[in-house]
């Protein structure tokens, strides 16, 4: 069975650069994290998300720092950590006057002060250590303090995205989590992403934990609402169908198809529509004939070029035209909706999202 998991993150107040570091760090640790970018963002998502630790950068812009501080103290008595690069050696005993538990001054050490938070949750929070217990479903089992997943014994590569939502599932089985629910608990400061984006993180995550993924058996559909993590025994039959109708609403009659690819430009996962679209008989097919994305597939033989440097730059991309090659050599318009994959490390390893086909008369025409 399921075992309890913390849902109280980490919330970092920190510049996006720092902020990104810190999470890879911490949350290699089995920590949940999310992050703001100035002080009134923060004591917004303190009073939203309920964090169960504070590291802040109090020379952020919006409201003051010391302001920041004092008022997350009258709020609750969470630790907070102070982290800065414009420390004198006085500041310490101001800020911990403050109601600061810690003052670290940059550069530091991810480690260090990764240790530093532990050793005060530890003080802090004695049951800390039963909230990163394991998360397992029959075969499927979700180890916060490694950061791993594993199926059947074997080590999933999840990318963090996936990793999260999976995490957010499993400790609370049967509940059904709205897709608005979920994208501010993957995007909590409010980030632009693409539409359907759960949707296809849920389908790439499918595609590496479900033996079917048309036939979902651990990440289950709740019709017209968003998703759950199976309860008790395998569900029913209604919800499978429920499932298996949601899968055609994106990759069936809708003319989408859900992919991810690695950098050099092999497919890794693909749904059935997406290979039907390029004129493959199944997504095996697809994924073992298209070795290399960038040649041989664009028109365009800078395109593939053009798309990977634009999510690089961007993270994601809206509605990317390209005229491709089909198996038989037609050609066909396409729009792509896509976003940048990165490891747990914070390295950029790939890139997911949707295809849809557009009519010759549709579609934009290139310079």
């Amino acid at each position: 069975m399921n075992q309890p998991a913390s849902r109280e993150p980490i919330l970092i107040v920190e510049d996006a650069k720092t902020s990104f570091l810190l999470s890879v760090y911490l949350e290699r640790e089995g920590f949940t994290t999310i992050a703001a970018h100035d002080g009134r963002q923060a004591l917004e998502l303190f009073k939203r998300r309920h964090p169960a630790f504070t590291i802040l950068d109090p020379s952020l812009p919006g409201v003051d720092g010391r302001e920041v501080c004092q008022e997350l103290r009258r709020l609750s008595d969470v630790p907070v950590l102070i982290l800065t690069s414009k420390g004198e050696p006085h500041d310490s005993v101001t800020w911990l006057t403050l109601g600061a538990d810690d003052y670290v001054t940059s550069p530091f050490s991810p480690e260090d002060l990764v240790a530093r938070v532990k050793a005060i949750l530890r003080r802090t929070r004695p049951n800390l250590s039963k909230e990163t217990e394991l998360l397992s479903h029959h075969e499927l089992v979700l180890d916060p303090a490694k950061h791993k997943v594993t199926l059947h014994g074997r080590t999933l590569a999840l990318t963090r995205f996936e990793y999260k939502l999976l995490q957010a599932l499993m400790a609370a089985p049967g509940k059904i989590f709205l897709r608005d629910e979920l994208l501010d608990y993957l995007y909590p400061t409010g980030e632009t992403v693409i539409d359907r984006v759960i949707d296809v993180h849920i389908g790439n995550l499918r595609q590496k934990i479900e033996e079917y993924p048309s036939k979902p058996r651990y990440v289950l559909t709740a019709r017209g609402m968003g998703y759950k993590f199976a309860d008790g025994e395998w569900h029913p039959e209604e919800d499978l169908r429920q499932a298996e109708k949601r899968r055609q609403s994106i990759s069936g009659s809708s003319t989408t198809g859900i992919y991810q690819t690695t950098l050099g430009g092999r497919y890794q996962t693909a749904c059935p529509m997406l290979a039907r679209m390029f004129g493959y008989e199944s997504a095996e097919k697809l994924v073992e004939n298209t070795a290399d994305l960038n040649h041989g597939f664009y028109v365009g033989r800078e395109r593939r070029a053009e798309f990977a440097h634009l999510v690089r730059e961007q993270h994601w991309i809206i509605g990317f035209e390209s005229e491709v090659y089909r198996r038989d050599g037609s050609r066909i318009w396409i729009s792509e909706h896509a976003m940048a994959i990165y490891d747990t490390a914070g390295d950029l390893v790939g890139f997911q999202g949707t295809t849809e086909i557009l009519p010759n008369a549709g579609r934009k025409s290139r310079g």
